[in-house]
């Protein structure tokens, strides 16, 4: 089980399914994926859910990120896969996603309780499976803070303990993407 998070790059905001034609290497991700189990929750206000496990596909002709990701991991390994994600644009760490005291859409408690009933239900199915890796995008509107922008390595350090004491997993790999360094922030 891999889990996906993060705001607008992790949703996959931009990226539409009637543009795969356009960008060859990922020609084919329009496709729902049989082999990738997929729950999610993306958005702030406007929930897209899946309501349980469904097959890989794109959420609302987005081309999210785990979309490639599913399909690589899948050739290169035998075991099975799954991905929990949720996403939201437009949010930060310093408030939304803050595990001790969210605020804003309060997606740390939301993500949460979807990765929990995520195997739970994994569980109730009697699925073996393990935590790989998380994945996180996000940090963009953080930078937009006078009070969140010095405090986001701190941030960061703490949503990545919070995570780990949650799901009682101390040895979970996160895998984290930034925005270009060359941009005005």
């Amino acid at each position: 089980v891999f889990i996906f998070a993060g705001q607008s790059n992790m949703v996959g905001s931009d990226s539409k399914v009637m543009d795969i034609d356009r960008f060859p290497p990922f020609a084919g991700l329009d496709r729902p994926q049989d082999n990738v189990l997929f729950s999610y929750n993306i958005g702030r206000e406007d929930k897209l859910t899946s309501n349980g496990w469904i097959t890989l596909q794109p959420v609302d002709d987005v081309v999210g990120p785990e979309l490639s990701f599913a399909r690589r991991v899948s050739r290169e390994i035998k075991a099975p896969i799954a991905i929990i994600k949720c996403a939201a644009g437009g949010t930060t760490l310093g408030a939304d996603w803050n595990p001790d005291e969210p605020s804003g859409f309060k997606l740390y408690p939301e993500a949460l309780n979807l990765v929990q009933s995520s195997l739970a239900e994994l569980d109730r199915k009697k699925v073996a499976y393990r935590l790989e890796g998380f994945m996180w995008h996000q940090g963009e509107n953080d930078m937009f803070s006078d009070e969140f922008r010095p405090n986001y390595g701190k941030n960061l350090k703490k949503f990545l303990a919070s995570w780990r004491r949650d799901l009682k997993a101390p040895d979970l790999k996160f895998y984290i993407g930034e925005l270009c360094t060359k941009t005005i922030w």
